[in-house]
């Protein structure tokens, strides 16, 4: 489903509603927690873009939760609170509510990745680095992801890994 708020393309994918639908029918609390804090992640994302001077292209649901688009130009510094806003945000309502999901959240999109904060923050100094960084981290999580299904039977990390992989092949 595709829609537009003034200027800004709504999408909410078919993958979002899948798991809206899983969650209800299985009472999966933390996957409703999860897609509000990172809602409140891209919400934070979206109120340093209005306030530095951006405006938002897009806002997409979809399996992974939410992304914001944009393709304002930034100053460095400008670019630099936006992208920092979103963990920040985590940060925050990790020391109000003690979640978890919150720390989570915050150290995994601190993370030096493409297309993570971390990652587009190291990006905005060197593409060189970003993209090095990216490959690595990318081999350790894929590493670490496969040590905890056979330890552990836990797919979450391998889930994130895929993810980062197929979002950030364009990206090398």
């Amino acid at each position: 489903m595709k829609f537009k708020v003034k200027d800004c393309d709504i999408i909410i994918d078919y993958t979002f509603v899948l798991v809206l639908s899983f969650a209800a029918l299985f009472s999966a609390s933390q996957v409703i927690y999860m897609l509000i804090y990172c809602a409140l992640h891209e919400l934070s994302h979206l109120a340093a873009l209005i306030i530095v001077g951006g405006k938002a292209d897009m806002l997409k649901f979809s399996f992974y939760g939410l992304a914001l688009r944009y393709t304002s130009k930034l100053s460095k510094k400008c670019e630099i609170i936006v992208l920092v806003s979103g963990p920040l945000a985590n940060l925050i309502l990790y020391l109000l509510f003690y979640d978890e999901l919150n720390l989570i959240l915050f150290f995994l999109n601190i993370l030096p990745i493409y297309p993570l904060d971390g990652g587009r923050i190291l990006e905005l100094f060197s593409y060189r680095a970003s993209k090095a960084a990216s490959v690595i981290l990318i081999a350790i999580l894929a590493a670490a992801s496969l040590y905890f299904i056979v330890l552990y039977r836990s797919f979450s990390l391998f889930l994130i890994t895929v993810y980062l992989i197929f979002y950030s092949a364009n990206y090398f």
